[in-house]
């Protein structure tokens, strides 16, 4: 079977991420699959990390800094992806977020006699319960829900569709390593207390300055940490000094490393926390898609997460502040919760590989 995943990109690397967790799962289960991946993401290590072929047409980003004006660029890679697609003749496309590409490059394709499965990661309800969201996905043979059932609001108009199937978080299947093991690797002391920051993928310029006035903040408080800034920033971040940045991409390996992460409250930032155990401070940004808010309030709730209150960066450095002097009590209630997060990239594999079947 050929499955082709297609990742569009533009702040962050959530797409990516998760449709690299299906697809490797897929992988394990189907060695004979032939997967291909077609992608705008900027991310510097892809796709030359990338366990499998594919292909990146530079995004928008590229496009603006390169000179070229939106209509020339969409001119360019509109054929360019649908002749990507012609060739390899997938039995299967997977999208992730927009069902037709986020300048419905893909429309043409949807007409295809194509098996097509769509990964719905949590979106504000308000944008789900477009009309034109319901009528692209008709084209669509299956509809993946990447978290763990009934967890998050669906539009009504996929409630009781046949077609949707829960897949649990879709996360990477390998283990993560041990404290011991992921200090030893990094370089961290036994004992020095050190926090993890990290905004997303490196794309945000408003996370690139609230990893400055964070960074400033530690500072003050003479608190050893690092910065992750994702493979989409390539040169050290202005206000993090040389010694205290982290270009290493994916972190999630290396999670247990850290006392306690400060972090945004994207898809897969989120659960690679929640799965670590690892005391988080929770603090989102604003997103047309995305309802990172929502999530974070839903796991303060919970008690898995603390988040800031007010709107000042004051405000946000006293809540941060109150969640460092918290953090072990945090930490000591996280190791008794019951119900680890797991992987629903398994799940979402076994539902593509079954895909040429009824519904």
């Amino acid at each position: 079977m050929r499955v082709l995943f297609y990742a569009s990109n533009g702040l962050g690397i959530g797409h990516l991420t998760r449709l690299l967790n299906i697809a490797q799962a897929l992988s394990k289960a189907s060695p004979t699959s032939e997967i291909l991946f077609l992608t705008q993401s900027e991310a510097a290590p892809f796709p030359e990390t990338c366990p499998f072929y594919a292909i990146r047409i530079p995004g928008r980003n590229k496009a603006r800094t390169g000179g070229l004006t939106s209509k020339s660029y969409l001119q360019t890679v509109r054929p360019l992806i649908l002749q990507a697609i012609a060739s390899f003749d997938p039995h299967v496309l997977v999208t992730d977020t927009f069902p037709e590409g986020p300048e419905k490059e893909l429309a043409p394709a949807m007409e295809w006699p194509i098996h097509k499965a769509f990964i719905f990661r949590e979106q504000h309800i308000r944008r789900a319960e477009d009309p034109s969201l319901n009528q692209v996905l008709r084209r669509y043979h299956r509809i993946l829900v990447p978290h763990d059932k009934d967890s998050i609001p669906l539009p009504s108009f996929l409630k009781s569709d046949p077609r949707l199937s829960w897949t649990g978080p879709v996360l990477p299947t390998d283990p993560l390593f041990s404290r011991e093991e992921a200090r030893k690797r990094l370089g961290i002391p036994e004992h020095q207390e050190t926090v993890l920051l990290s905004f997303g993928g490196g794309g945000d310029p408003e996370a690139k300055q609230r990893a400055k006035d964070i960074a400033a903040f530690f500072r003050e408080k003479n608190r050893s940490f690092f910065y992750a800034s994702g493979p989409l920033l390539r040169s050290l971040p202005e206000g993090i000094r040389a010694g205290e940045w982290l270009p290493l991409w994916p972190i999630r390996p290396y999670l247990k490393a850290f006392d306690a992460v400060v972090a945004s409250g994207g898809y897969n930032t989120v659960h690679e926390i929640l799965e670590s155990r690892v005391p988080a401070f929770l603090c989102g940004f604003p997103r047309v898609l995305d309802p990172q808010s929502d999530r974070i309030d839903r796991l303060v709730r919970e008690g898995r997460v603390m988040t800031h209150s007010g709107q000042t960066l004051s405000d946000l450095l006293c809540s941060l502040e109150t969640f460092l002097e918290k953090r072990i009590l945090l930490s000591e209630s996280l190791k008794t919760q019951s119900t680890p997060v797991s992987s629903g990239a398994d799940t979402a594999a076994r539902i593509l590989l079954n895909i040429l079947q009824p519904a």
